[in-house]
């Protein structure tokens, strides 16, 4: 017998019943990223060195001369309940909570005024992205090219080496277009640095890079 339409629940209606949205930090139950508690301990990233986001006061070591990278952007410091909060995105599929992080990276790059030709993201290479169910990246750069209004485009492919690492490659051909190049995190800037070299080797004319979070001041290398 068909169920009467009044009796019927919305498929979200059930999913939240039976997986109800929770915090990234601490799994209280709250919609993603951050309950009330955790979201008092975020630590935004102060603006500080638009080249590679570290925060103002001290040295630091930026970028070498003629790195890849042009700017780049950070909307917190990776610590404490952020650091937290991107683990878990990753490791425990709470894909959910890569929208909610994207919104955060988004607010950042609109009030820093990033100007691009286009969004693309440091994509996970096939296997990683069986394992987790989701090209993280990808989710975070959707998210910044709606509130931009940017094309988001794939513009790499990644490789996995013995090392661990990914290597990159253009999938398409990119005179003088300004990249905007989106990712979770940046530390030592490896990945970043890989990732940028494949889009200027391809023609790109600029690269800059927005990140969740930078963690530490670390030598981003050249």
């Amino acid at each position: 017998m068909p169920v009467p339409v009044a009796t019927r629940r919305p498929v979200a209606g059930l999913l939240g019943l039976f997986a109800p949205s929770r915090c990234l930090a601490c799994r209280r139950r709250a919609e993603p990223p951050w309950c009330r508690v955790c979201a008092g301990r975020v630590s935004p990233l102060p603006a500080g060195c638009a080249r590679c986001a570290a925060p103002p006061g001290g040295l630091h070591r930026c970028w070498a001369p003629g790195a890849p990278v042009d700017a780049t952007v950070a909307a917190l410091d990776y610590r404490g309940v952020v650091a937290r909060a991107v683990v878990t995105a990753k490791v425990t599929g709470a894909h959910a909570g890569w929208r909610a992080l994207g919104e955060v990276l988004a607010e950042r790059v609109v009030a820093a005024g990033v100007d691009a030709d286009v969004v693309t993201w440091v994509t996970t290479a096939s296997p990683r992205r069986r394992r987790r169910g989701v090209d993280h990246a990808e989710l975070l750069a959707r998210t910044v090219a709606g509130a931009t209004s940017l094309p988001v485009l794939r513009l790499l492919e990644a490789a996995p080496c013995r090392d661990g690492s990914d290597r990159y490659r253009a999938v398409t051909a990119l005179p003088g277009s300004d990249v905007l190049l989106v990712d979770d995190v940046v530390t030592t800037g490896g990945t970043a640095r890989r990732a940028a070299t494949a889009l200027r080797s391809a023609g790109a004319g600029s690269v800059r890079l927005a990140v969740i979070a930078r963690a530490g001041t670390h030598d981003l290398g050249s």
